[in-house]
């Protein structure tokens, strides 16, 4: 009789459980290590393969808190900055209402001399506390430097405040796709730039093959868009496209267009058009018409002046591509021909007088480095229009006189002091001229040909001129009215005679016009020079300041009133500026605000991803080492065995 199983018997090898016992003791150790290492370290992941996808998260979002944390940390230092200058501007206030009151108290006729010296000593206080906070510094930076926060923006090189001051803006990060701006400039807050000479001539700059396309403004006036173009010569009925995309110069677009039509067979050429130097001009061969257009949406044709259909035979003359001036722009190209300096000119400014030389010079860069650097304390630029030179006087209550030296480089760069567009109400430092009801001069020719002149009405130095001269025709005196070389002043010349030319009211006392335009002075019998009636001042407040120490020295009362009604337009722009440091000071707030609530939340998300639930942590752990205790103990019992029990 067979003996039959139930089942199958298998037996555990002694090795299989050996191997079995130290995995799960590895298992269970490495568990408890990795719990350590979370409840240690309070991070929920030791590696990223913990769990790839919350890794990648939490790379992002400390990446964001980062990025969060550094624009919080820069706007708490704009806003700090914000809050140093409106205590600086709050100061210049206070003491603007001093200098305010000593001007109303001084302006009658009932002070003393000793008593407007005395004061004209406390204005010179008031100027140094002003200069002092000009100069005020946050965080080892000037307040009031704009982007140049190392350079001292107030000295006293000129023996007065002068200004050395960058006027740019400084901005910081507010987000990660805009910026805010913080600081103010000593031009906004003491309204240095409110008037600078210069700006009388607009260069037209002519094109050349090696400008950049950046310099020119475009026959639209918004730059030029470069993508294809489709031209057509009727005729042969030939057409191309050309692709000006990356173009970079005139010369690119000139040899793409030619290359092109050479390549299709056309005999169009592309050139800038010597009649005007600032145009381009396409030029057909023979008797062909001309079609050109923009491909798509592009305006490169429209922007280059040369999207246009002409009949059989006819150029193509494009719009005026309005070149802006730059500083490599060449004196060559300011105008047809260009312009030449051979005689330099000079500038006074208070006691110092220059001679400014420009041999050498060949670009505007050239110009304004020879006017910079010619220690007269004036700053020359290329003015916002990018047509014209233009000079700010950075020395505060001096009289800035620029004149010919002996040829007429001032007025070809539109630099004299005065010029035709010069307004009436800036001659005799601010305070113009006062035509009455008829005639205001009467002027004499030296034979005594004699013609009364009406400037009612006038308004710039330009309508002096053409009043004093359609007169002098109407009479017959030969009389011709002008700016003298000085830059300046006024000058009549007239036929020589016995007597020399003279100018007088013709209604005295009633208009001060003749003095008031320097006319009142004695000539010869062909010229009369007027005196310097047209210096330019630096406005703002320090020449205010200077006007009104002056006038108490000189005992002015005339000077010290016109000096307190400047000082009142002061108070106005101070206050102005206070108001503009609060708001952005309100914006910076709210912005730190908004974006510590950003950094708040981020850090809460990036906890949660990131952080260890120290309870469910603990719990694991604990898990752990009773896992670990229990195989140590059936270990102990499974691999305790004897030979015999091995056997059975």
């Amino acid at each position: 009789m067979s003996i039959s199983s139930a089942g199958s018997l298998s037996r555990v090898s002694t090795s299989l459980r050996t191997y079995t016992l130290i995995s799960q003791l590895q298992r269970s150790t490495l568990q408890i290590f990795q719990d350590e290492q979370r409840i240690s370290s309070g991070q929920r992941l030791l590696s990223v393969g913990d769990d790839p996808i919350a890794a990648e998260k939490i790379a992002r979002l400390m990446k964001s808190l980062e990025g969060q944390d550094q624009i919080l940390t820069n706007i708490r230092s704009a806003d700090g900055f914000l809050a140093t200058a409106d205590t600086a501007i709050s100061e210049i206030s206070d003491l603007l209402n001093d200098a305010a009151r000593i001007a109303s108290e001084q302006a009658g006729s009932l002070q003393s001399t000793e008593e407007r010296t005395a004061q004209a000593s406390v204005i010179e206080g008031i100027i140094a506390q002003l200069q002092n906070i000009g100069n005020r510094r946050y965080q080892n930076q000037y307040l009031f430097g704009g982007r140049n926060v190392d350079v001292l923006p107030l000295n006293d090189a000129a023996g007065r405040t002068t200004f050395a001051a960058d006027q740019g803006d400084r901005r910081t990060v507010v987000d990660f796709a805009s910026t805010l701006r913080f600081n103010l400039t000593t031009s906004e807050l003491f309204g240095t730039r409110e008037a600078v000479i210069g700006g009388d001539v607009a260069f037209d700059v002519q094109l050349n093959v090696d400008g950049r396309l950046s310099e020119l403004r475009g026959a639209n006036g918004t730059g030029i868009g470069l993508g294809q173009v489709q031209i057509t010569e009727t005729g042969p009925n030939v057409q191309f496209t050309v692709d000006f995309a990356g173009a970079e110069t005139v010369r690119d677009v000139i040899a793409r267009f030619n290359d092109a039509a050479a390549a299709a067979g056309s005999g169009l050429t592309l050139a800038i058009n010597p009649a005007d130097g600032t145009t381009l001009r396409v030029t057909p061969p023979g008797g062909s018409g001309i079609a050109i257009s923009d491909v798509g949406s592009g305006t490169t044709a429209a922007d280059l002046g040369i999207e246009q259909t002409v009949g059989a035979g006819v150029a193509i003359n494009g719009l005026n591509l309005d070149r802006r001036m730059t500083l490599t722009t060449e004196l060559g190209d300011l105008g047809a021909g260009g312009i030449a300096l051979p005689s330099g000119m000079t500038i006074t400014n208070g006691g110092v007088t220059r001679t400014v030389s420009f041999a050498g010079a060949a670009t505007v860069q050239d110009v304004l480095n020879a006017i910079n650097n010619s220690g007269v304390h004036v700053r020359a630029r290329i003015n916002d229009a990018g047509d014209g030179f233009e000079l700010e006087n950075l020395a505060a209550g001096t009289t800035l006189l620029i004149g010919e030296n002996g040829g007429a480089d001032a007025a070809t760069l539109g630099l004299r002091t005065l010029a035709g567009s010069t307004p009436l109400s800036r001659l005799n430092n601010g305070r113009g001229i006062h035509p009455v009801d008829g005639n205001d001069l009467r002027i004499t020719n030296a034979n005594g040909v004699a013609f009364d002149v009406d400037l009612s009405g006038a308004v710039d130095v330009q309508d002096v001129l053409d009043a004093i001269n359609t007169a002098s025709t109407a009479a017959g005196a030969g009389v011709v009215a002008d700016i003298a070389p000085n830059g300046a002043g006024l000058r009549l010349t007239g036929p020589a005679g016995p007597n020399p030319i003279t100018v007088t009211s013709p209604n005295p006392p009633l208009s001060p016009v003749a003095g008031e335009l320097g006319l009142d002075v004695t000539g010869t019998s062909t010229v009369l020079d007027g005196s310097q009636v047209g210096g330019f001042t630096q406005t703002g407040i320090f020449s205010a300041l200077y006007r009104l120490r002056d006038g108490l020295l000189a005992d002015d009362g005339a000077d010290i009133t016109q000096a307190g009604t400047l000082i009142n337009e002061a108070q106005k722009r101070v206050a102005n500026a206070a108001g503009q440091v609060g708001a952005r000071s309100r914006d910076m707030q709210s912005r730190v605000t908004q974006l510590e609530d950003a950094v708040a939340a981020t850090g809460t998300l990036l906890s949660e991803l990131r952080d260890v639930d120290f309870v469910e942590a603990v719990a694991r752990f604990q898990q752990a080492q009773t896992a670990l205790q229990a195989t140590l103990l059936t270990g102990s019992k499974t691999l305790n065995l004897s030979l015999l029990n091995y056997l059975q």
